[in-house]
């Protein structure tokens, strides 16, 4: 019998409403489990290893470390196999320089992201897509703004300033969470889709449904801000 690895400590689940009963969506942060990364890190395959060792920046190579140490606890607890014995390829067919990882000899989809000290994993029994993105600054906000959808455009556009960056910052990681899904990444123009500026996701493109995820605050002092989405295979849309 294999045995499911124990929890990655201090992972969160995070409630999905709305999303069908087989989308599971996982939050870990990566100073508090830095050293735990590093205790476990044998379970990495060879690409992930080298991919670790040529990031110039330690904070970056912890930050991915971490995050695909939890990618596989997360995955080897869904699938009842070891960490370490995951095959994550080859990626399917690509339409870009980003081809989406798949998880072989298993049905379960999964979808990765991490920004600042946030790790977000989400897996389903259909193909998923999720993004985590710290709250842009006005500048870079008033940088992206130009390749998001004309619709969305005007929506940010209207709103005081002071605003503006958060609403961009979702609007982005709604977006990355639709190609993320769809595998097309963004070789996809992001100004074809509409997924909307204001409080409700937009649907652009049949079959797939776009969620907001709410975060937990982040513990102690820090009060980071980031938003977080999530996307999802829907053949038909729910009522």
């Amino acid at each position: 019998m294999t045995k499911v690895p124990p929890s990655v400590p201090g992972v969160v689940e995070l409630p999905v409403a709305g999303a069908p009963a087989d989308v599971r969506v996982v939050l870990a942060r990566v100073a508090p489990l830095a050293g735990w990364a590093e205790s476990v890190r044998d379970c990495l395959d060879d690409d992930e290893r080298a991919r670790a060792a040529a990031f110039r920046h330690e904070t970056d190579r912890r930050r991915y470390v971490v995050a695909h140490c939890v990618l596989r606890h997360v995955l080897a607890a869904r699938t009842g196999a070891a960490p370490a014995s995951l095959r994550l390829g080859p990626p399917v067919p690509a339409r870009g320089p980003r081809p989406k990882p798949r998880l072989e000899d298993h049905a379960l989809r999964f979808s990765l992201s991490h920004s600042g000290d946030l790790v977000l994993v989400a897996t389903a029994e259909r193909e998923v897509g999720v993004d985590v993105e710290h709250l842009q600054d006005p500048v870079a906000a008033e940088q992206v703004l130009p390749v998001l959808h004309p619709a969305e455009i005007a929506a940010v556009q209207v709103l005081p300033a002071a605003d503006r960056p958060a609403a961009v910052t979702t609007v982005w990681a709604r977006k990355e969470s639709l190609l993320k899904a769809m595998g097309s990444g963004l070789f996809r123009d992001p100004s074809v889709d509409e997924v909307g500026a204001g409080p409700v996701p937009g649907r652009p493109v049949a079959g797939w449904w776009i969620l907001d995820l709410d975060l937990p605050p982040a513990p102690g002092p820090a009060r980071e801000e980031s938003r977080a989405a999530l996307t999802v295979r829907v053949p038909s849309d729910p009522i």
